[in-house]
């Protein structure tokens, strides 16, 4: 086939399929790590970018596969939040190492630990915090931290997690 057809094909495969998750629509494992996507998300690029196809295709066509892109893009932004939040701020309701117990309802018991000596309300702007991160919001994740550590400032959990993203956002363009 030529690469006309090609990129259709896949525009309309994407576009059916645009609920899937997005480790799927990279054609990556879930459990795939940051290098893996950027490079599946970079050989999608190669292929089916719009502007590589903007001069063959119909207005209707590169609308088509405008969209396709648009959702492989968002798919990769999602991959790469989750894999900068989860390697900035490790989640406080499990010991480091080991794993929560499931439950029936399959949320994870509290179990002792940093949340337990932090007040609820210092807990409730630590998860807003946590939120924050696996959307990649670097500040608002340092507002939230601020917050608890108003509410509670005696934590050094809280302060530690503070400097650590306070660190990231000073690597960060």
């Amino acid at each position: 086939m030529n690469a006309r057809l090609d990129v259709l094909m896949w525009a309309q495969r994407i576009n059916g399929n645009k609920k899937l998750p997005p480790h799927q629509l990279l054609a990556v494992p879930a459990n795939a790590d940051m290098e893996t996507a950027q490079a599946a998300f970079h050989k999608i690029a190669r292929m089916a970018h719009p502007d590589l196809h903007r001069n063959g295709l119909t207005a209707a066509e590169l609308e088509l596969v405008t969209s396709a892109y648009a959702t492989i893009a968002n798919a990769y932004q999602s991959c790469r939040n989750q894999a900068m939040a989860t390697a900035r701020m490790k989640p406080i309701d499990k010991a480091p190492g080991v794993p929560a117990p499931a439950t029936p309802s399959g949320a994870a018991p509290i179990q002792a630990g940093p949340q337990s000596a932090m007040s609820s309300r210092a807990l409730v702007y630590y998860r807003k915090a946590e939120l924050c991160l696996k959307r990649g919001d670097l500040r608002g994740a340092m507002l939230q931290l601020k917050m608890a550590i108003g509410t509670d400032p005696s934590s050094t959990f809280l302060r530690a997690a503070l400097i650590e993203v306070e660190s990231e956002a000073r690597k960060a363009p």
